[in-house]
Formats: C-alpha cells, sequence, structure tokens
C-alpha cells in the first residue's frame, strides 16, 4: 500500500476475472501439488469447530485426502491448533504459529486484564500456576481435566461468583492460555484426530518461539498477518482483513502502508480491492475457464475471505433465503455473510448446496438451477466420494461440537427440497 488510498487504481477489472483469480488461488480451479501444509499456508488456514470440517475444506483442495494425513500433519506438528485472529481457533502452519500466538495474545490482553482484575487474578498466581502445570506434564500429555486432578491440592484456585461473572472459573485455564501464548505447551487432539475440541496439553518437542523472529512492534506484526491474508485472498477490502483479523481500520490501514498492495477497481464492487503488486501481471492475463466441482466446507475461505455468497452466485438467485449462522444478519444470498450452509461449487460460482443424508449415509445436494445431464452426473460423482470419505474414513459429518444427527437432518431436508 505504498500508494495513498487516493490514487487511481493501477487495474481495472471484471467480477468474473477476480472471481476467477480468486479460485484458482483458493486451489479450487485445479488441485495444488503441494504437501497438505503447504496447502493450507497458501489458501488459509482451517477454521476447527470441533466438527469435520477443517478435513472437507483441506480435501477440497486435495482431491483424494484421507483424514489420516491432515491428522499426521498435526500429530507431527507441521501443522499445529492454536488460538489465532479473533480467538478463533485454526489449523495453522508450523513456521507461522509463533506470529499467530503473538497475534492471539495482543487480542485476548486486550479484554483479559480487565477480566483478571474483576476476578481477583494476580499474574503471580497464574505463573504458579503454570510452573506446577509444566511439572506434572513431564510425565506425558493430559487433558484439562486430568491435568487439575493430578496437580497438587491447593494448586488451583476456584474462582467463584467473581469468576463467573468474566466466564472464568478457576485459574487453571487463564494459566494453561498463558503458557500457550508462550510456546511452553501445546494442544493435541483427544484421539489423534481433528474434529474434537477436547484436548490434550502436551509439551512441545521445540518451542516454536526458539529462533522465531516475531516483530516487537505491533504494526510489524500487523503487516505480516496482513501480508499473509492477501496473499491468500486478494484482491479484496479493507473490511475484509478488518473482519478476519479482527484489527480496527487505522490498525489494518497501518499494517497495509507496511505492504507493497496496489488498488484495483472491480466492477459490482463498491471501493478499492487490494492486491500485492507482484499479481498484477497475472491478473491482466486471461484465465481458462475452470469446469471443476467442488463441495466445500462450511465456512469455507473461498466465500468467508469475501463477505459471504452474494459475490460467488448469479444476481437472479440474490433473494433466496437461505439458512443463516447463528444471530448474524441477512437472510438472502445477497446479503448474509455467514452462511449456515455446506456450498457447491461448479467452476467459480456457488450453483447450491450440499449435505450428508445421515440416514440414506449418502451426500445429497441441490442446485438453483437445473443442471445439464452430463454435470449432473459429474455431481452425482462427487458426491458419492465425498459421502464415502464422511462415512467410511472420517466416520461422520457433524460440522461443529455441538452439531447433531437431527441438526443434520434438517439440513439434509432443505438441501433435498430445492
Amino acid at each position: 500500500m505504498a500508494r495513498s488510498s487516493t490514487t487511481p487504481p493501477v487495474l481495472k477489472l471484471s467480477l468474473e476475472r477476480v472471481r476467477a483469480h480468486w479460485h484458482r488461488k483458493q486451489g479450487l480451479a485445479e488441485p495444488l501439488r503441494m504437501s497438505v501444509e503447504e496447502v493450507v499456508a497458501a489458501t488459509g488456514w482451517l477454521r476447527t469447530l470441533g466438527g469435520v470440517d477443517a478435513y472437507l475444506a483441506a480435501r477440497a483442495r486435495v482431491p483424494g485426502l484421507k483424514r489420516r494425513q491432515l491428522d499426521e500433519a498435526v500429530e507431527q506438528s507441521r501443522l499445529q491448533v492454536v488460538p489465532a485472529v479473533r480467538g478463533c481457533i485454526y489449523v495453522v502452519p508450523r513456521p507461522e504459529v509463533p506470529l499467530v500466538l503473538r497475534i492471539a495474545e495482543e487480542q485476548h490482553r486486550k479484554k483479559a486484564d480487565r477480566e483478571y482484575e474483576k476476578a481477583g487474578i494476580d499474574p503471580k498466581e497464574l505463573a504458579d500456576v503454570g510452573e506446577a502445570v509444566l511439572k506434572v506434564l513431564r510425565k506425558g500429555p493430559l487433558s484439562t481435566d486430568a491435568l487439575r486432578k493430578a496437580l497438587p491440592e491447593g494448586t488451583v484456585r476456584a474462582l467463584g461468583d467473581k469468576g463467573k461473572k468474566v466466564g472464568i472459573s478457576s485459574t487453571l485455564p487463564p494459566a494453561l492460555r498463558h503458557l500457550e501464548f508462550e510456546g511452553k505447551l501445546e494442544r493435541s487432539q483427544e484421539g489423534g484426530r481433528v474434529d474434537t475440541e477436547r484436548y490434550l496439553w502436551r509439551l512441545p518437542a521445540k518451542n516454536p518461539f526458539t529462533g522465531a523472529k516475531v516483530p516487537a512492534e505491533p504494526v510489524e506484526r500487523h503487516a505480516r498477518i496482513a501480508a499473509i491474508f492477501f496473499r491468500q485472498a486478494g484482491p479484496t477490502t479493507l473490511e475484509s482483513f478488518t473482519t478476519w483479523a479482527a484489527l480496527s481500520q487505522r490498525e489494518a490501514r497501518a499494517a497495509m502502508e507496511k505492504l507493497p498492495l496496489v488498488p484495483v477497481a472491480v466492477e459490482g464492487i463498491e471501493g478499492e480491492l487490494w492486491v500485492m503488486e507482484e499479481e498484477l501481471a497475472v491478473l491482466r492475463e486471461p484465465v481458462p475457464t475452470s469446469e471443476s466441482l467442488a463441495m466445500l466446507a462450511f465456512e469455507d475461505s473461498y466465500l468467508a475471505f469475501h463477505g459471504g455468497p452474494a459475490l460467488f452466485t448469479d444476481p437472479k438467485h440474490h433473494a433466496r433465503r437461505v439458512p443463516v449462522w447463528g444471530n448474524t444478519k441477512g437472510g438472502t444470498l445477497g446479503e448474509v455473510r455467514f452462511l449456515f450452509a455446506r456450498p457447491l461449487l461448479e467452476g467459480d460460482r456457488l450453483v447450491g448446496f450440499w449435505e450428508y443424508d445421515v440416514d440414506a449415509r449418502a451426500v445429497v445436494f441441490g442446485t438453483f438451477d437445473k443442471l445439464a445431464p452430463k454435470r449432473r452426473k459429474a455431481v452425482e460423482a462427487l458426491a458419492e466420494d465425498t459421502a464415502a470419505f464422511l462415512r467410511d474414513d472420517v466416520g461422520r459429518a457433524h460440522s461443529f461440537s455441538l452439531d447433531s444427527d437431527d441438526t443434520l437432518r434438517e439440513r439434509a431436508a432443505l438441501v433435498k427440497a430445492m
């Protein structure tokens, strides 16, 4: 962003051209010939919600991926499950972990210090609990409950009503969080699987900060995280970056000023989009139409990076009512940001939804428009492959830890009614 935000766009592009660029960068136009950790680094960290969608997001970009491939990458610390931007838990490439932990710690402390004061937690008390935790974990990984029981009596203090008011039950959770931010312990998945929110805490083979060069100044850290985001998502807007990174516009602009970002104009999108200068040459070249098909994960980066499904859907379908995640705004394809449905792509377009039918033990799908017979057969083949993966390899299809067979049935019914 060496240029001023008032500088005219250096390139004017159609939405179709930009969408094709996003699609190719995300490894959805054709498979990326990389290891799973390299794919995650190139296309975006995997959100973990205690369900199977981290596997689905990776498999959409690595066709034929087996569950064990992702689990092994985490078990071997080529990928790591860590708190990241917005306090959310992601699967992150190991080289990026030190930066990500510092960003997460910075955002965590904005409210944690106030909460600790209200709960009556003293920093020295957390340090003492932390030392006791590290001593116990020398014997091997433990869950939070097992760790609490293994600690000497009196180590952990219940915080009573003061703690309840800020959502902290005892001194153990904040002590674990601080140790994680310092790289002194790390999460491993109970059962060795990514699709869980039940963690074991273990001592790392090597502290990720050893030899790592993480900037001391927040603006420099923000610039590093901005570089990761714009290489995965660009061209995209300032708002998309602030939403993803949980930074203020002032913080985001300061970070972007340190990068070789240039503004481009895209028809149908108000305001500027920003892209790394190195990508301009690619954007000026024509790109072949992709005929790939993809069954994406819930909250897949391809849509989430750019404000939801609107830019990926034919405008004639924008008034269509769709399920919305949580209490977020919107209710139509044209306005919703967080879609509570699994997307079906034909080429770079969102053309429908899919879901796993737990009773039929099969994937069902529905499209906004009728597919040509040949394309429908191709989608049916993809559905069979995806169903086999969920049924025979993963063993379930829940999107998040509180998801259930009944909610899967509800979502499948909506898809079948299309």
